[in-house]
């Protein structure tokens, strides 16, 4: 009922961003082994084999989500990258700076891939070089999703990516230790102060700053030009009233609540509200949620899952044309089957 009742980013939509971040934390892991040299550890409980496998099956596994990440953004049309944006650096219109990074972080591990099938006819410093280049392709990577991932201002994945940063950097200590003094012990060291810092800094002064969208070169439709309301007044609290229906779900204990709403925007727009989960003491304790916002003269709908349920106060991620995304807050107050309230939509929210 709930998907039926939903509209907006395809199953693709959200596969790519949930392969991303996956393969993100998987090269994380393989890259932390590689550098704090975990493989040369071996004792009679835990052989050198064990843990050189472990490193070798999480690689294959970061090639896995990277190649289905690559292959669900080609394929989803929600936001149009092409196979050859998807390889060419820099090729897309599409935050081209910032896509252009994920397509360098992807033709790495391609070549990574590359390389170790023809191992026995490359020498062995050949190899070497270009293994190393794993390496190269974790920060790229990471900067590639903070930079154009529609999720970077969510608490959970702003923890995820700053525990991959601690975790790196954490291993790039433990091995300067095992070092002896030198160029390379300094850069070990200096890389592990400057790589927490740089990241910080620069989610700090683009992703999470206001009007990051157009910095980073998302197109002009895709920042929302063609959503019915004016900058002004989406700035602000806009009143709502409508109904309310609460339909029990057949065999369970879970109900469905369905809110539909008239906006007073300018021009007007539909709310629609669907919650889903047990009631309880406080009135439902939800186990899915969606919000879908529709201007009444026509044009697309923004819709997206409910990230949050307090009480009477509701926030969605709402995603629109072109990959752009706004951010929803409403404050509901129910008499009966009637329903007023205000919502607030943060547009400067788009990715």
């Amino acid at each position: 009922m709930l998907a039926a009742a939903t509209s907006g980013p395809s199953p693709l939509w959200y596969a790519t961003r949930a392969t991303g971040v996956v393969a993100l934390v998987l090269l994380t892991i393989t890259v932390a082994l590689g550098i704090a040299g975990v493989s040369r550890l071996e004792s009679r409980q835990w052989p050198r084999v064990i843990t050189a496998g472990l490193h070798k099956n999480i690689s294959l596994l970061v090639v896995a989500f990277v190649i289905v990440h690559v292959l669900t953004t080609v394929l989803d049309s929600f936001v149009s990258i092409s196979p050859v944006a998807a390889i060419i650096p820099f090729a897309s219109s599409y935050r081209t700076f910032w896509l252009g990074l994920g397509a360098i972080a992807f033709d790495l591990i391609l070549a990574l891939v590359a390389t170790s099938l023809l191992r026995s006819r490359l020498s062995y410093r050949a190899w070497r070089g270009v293994h190393l280049l794993a390496y190269a392709s974790w920060p790229i990577a990471l900067w590639h999703g903070l930079g154009t991932g529609t999720d970077t201002k969510l608490p959970w994945l702003l923890a995820i990516d700053a525990l991959c940063v601690i975790t790196v950097a954490g291993a790039l200590v433990w091995r300067s230790q095992l070092m002896a003094a030198g160029t390379w012990r300094t850069v070990a060291i200096a890389s592990a102060v400057a790589l927490p810092m740089a990241t910080t800094l620069f989610a700090i002064a683009g992703p999470l700053r206001a009007g990051w969208a157009a910095r980073a070169g998302t197109p002009a439709a895709a920042l929302g030009q063609g959503h019915a309301s004016t900058d002004a007044a989406r700035a602000s609290w806009m009143p709502f009233t409508g109904d309310m229906t609460v339909t029990p779900v057949a065999g369970s204990d879970q109900e469905v609540i369905i809110v539909q709403a008239r906006i007073a925007s300018n021009p007007a727009e539909d709310l629609t509200v669907i919650l889903r989960g047990t009631k309880d003491d406080a009135g439902i304790e939800m186990s899915a949620g969606s919000v879908r916002v529709t201007s009444v003269t026509g044009g697309p709908s923004w819709a997206g899952p409910v990230t949050s349920l307090n009480g009477a106060r509701v926030s969605a991620i709402l995603h629109g044309p072109g990959g752009a995304t706004e951010q929803a807050h409403l404050r509901l107050r129910i008499s009966g089957p009637r329903v007023a309230g205000q919502v607030l939509i943060d547009r400067e929210m788009p990715r």
